[in-house]
């Protein structure tokens, strides 16, 4: 049987009118792009401001999780407001699932330095399974044939789709930034209806992220950040601190997996400034779980663009002020 597609057969077998994946797509580099988790995020940066992130988890495990993200947000003044636009692609072996989402949220002034947003977001989510990368102890797949031999694997594409719904707040402070959100699960659940074809039913999945900015020195900034991800069954929770030189060159590092039996990497990452616009940073997972044995850690790529300016015409917000670094 080849090993590739061992532990999604697991999956499968285990009964494929649910299955289930990972969870929300991971991002070792949360804190450099919190609207990846949270639609109330958009436009706080009071600019226009572009990521794109690629992510390959578990490098050299076969079958292991690919992601590419793009997003775009900003702000529009005119009516207190933001929006955004998420677009994410993950690969799972057979897997593959595609997301997009439209984004807005409403900004309100609630102090002299601090600004809640509330968001929302509403999209479209694509899953499919490819049978034909799927290989079953009994199948043949001497060429010219294919067949499992059994009747729970498909033997070619099978496809379903589903509208998404995400909702965020935001505060947003001088020293400290604080986001929760609700987003449906990522790795999809199937359901088989009465007609043998198969529905989506994303899982809810709830997402607490906070950071505090530390004044260190003349040209140093310490950004101590957190992220708890939880479906209430299990919940995944990471720490992190990033130094920050001259606001254009930046380090640090974070943990994943509080408890012995959660632990899964210690993540090191780096960027700096390409240009007065233009923004690279690279993180690397090193494993701490048990699967470290099958694979060699994780790679993240994310690079950013940012205006640097307020676009668009109406009022400026009473406070224009955004403790990110960029």
């Amino acid at each position: 049987m080849n090993m590739k597609y061992c532990w999604i057969l697991g999956l499968l077998f285990s009964g494929f009118t649910h299955v289930w994946g990972q969870q929300v797509p991971q991002y070792s580099l949360y804190m450099l792009n919190p609207y990846v988790y949270n639609p109330a995020y958009a436009g706080l940066e009071n600019t226009l401001v572009m990521n794109g992130v690629y992510r390959q988890q578990w490098s050299g495990l076969q079958g292991a999780p690919v992601t590419q993200h793009v997003n775009a947000h900003l702000p529009v003044y005119a009516i207190s407001s933001g929006v955004g636009l998420r677009v994410e692609n993950d690969v799972i072996g057979a897997h593959n699932t595609t997301q997009a989402v439209l984004s807005y949220n409403y900004q309100l002034n609630i102090s002299r330095n601090t600004l809640l947003s509330l968001g929302l977001s509403g999209g479209w989510l694509q899953y499919s399974l490819d049978g034909s990368k799927l290989r079953a102890p009994e199948g043949t797949y001497a060429e010219p044939s294919f067949s499992h031999n059994e009747t729970v694997l498909p033997q070619g594409r099978v496809q379903a789709g589903a509208p998404v719904f995400e909702a965020g707040l935001f505060l947003q402070n001088k020293k400290w930034e604080l986001g929760l959100s609700a987003q449906p699960v990522f790795a999809t659940r199937l359901k088989e209806q009465s007609n043998g074809n198969f529905a989506l039913a994303p899982i809810q999945h709830y997402l607490l992220y906070g950071a505090y900015l530390l004044q260190i020195g003349e040209n140093i900034r310490l950004k101590p950040s957190g992220l708890v991800k939880t479906d209430f069954k299990e919940t995944q929770i990471e720490i992190s601190a990033m130094g920050i030189w001259r606001e254009n060159t930046f380090a640090g590092i974070s943990y994943r997996g509080i408890t012995s039996s959660a632990k899964d990497a210690v993540v090191l990452f780096l960027g700096f400034k390409m240009n007065d616009k233009t923004t690279l940073a690279y993180g690397f997972d090193l494993p701490l779980s048990a699967l470290s044995a099958a694979h060699r850690g994780s790679h993240e790529l994310l690079i950013r663009y940012s205006l640097n300016k307020p676009i668009g015409v109406g009022k400026l917000p009473p406070v224009i002020y955004n403790p990110r670094f960029f």
